[in-house]
């Protein structure tokens, strides 16, 4: 597995100054290669003080979220994430003018409908 120390360093000294770190993760079932890669590690990251939850939308209809994984900083920056067809990251972009309310109310709909990444795990 590639090396994360560098992340998990940041995790914890990020969490040790009172900031916090989440994600969540919408899926569908089969998992990739690449998917089952990151949920592996995800138990490190977690360990580290990240906040990871999975939203599983195997044979559920899309309950409005956008088709597009970003990344939202501080609630007000915008970063879209791009990827392979395999799923790995092959690329960022800042955002110029997004719609933050929209972000924002995607962000919170994700967070509302997932679970922790451990209950998922033990699921």
């Amino acid at each position: 597995m590639k090396s994360t120390a560098w992340w998990l360093t940041r995790v914890r000294n990020y969490r040790a100054t009172g900031r916090r770190i989440a994600r969540v993760h919408v899926l569908t079932r089969p998992l990739s290669d690449y998917l089952r890669y990151e949920l592996a590690a995800y138990a490190y990251n977690v360990e580290a003080g990240e906040d990871i939850r999975i939203l599983d939308l195997t044979g559920k209809e899309n309950p409005g979220l956008p088709d597009q994984d970003f990344w939202m900083f501080d609630g007000k920056k915008v970063v879209d994430m791009k990827y392979a067809p395999d799923g790995t990251q092959i690329g960022r972009e800042l955002l110029e003018s997004p719609d933050i309310d929209q972000f924002r109310h995607w962000r919170d709909l994700a967070v509302s409908l997932s679970v922790p990444f451990t209950e998922y795990k033990a699921g």
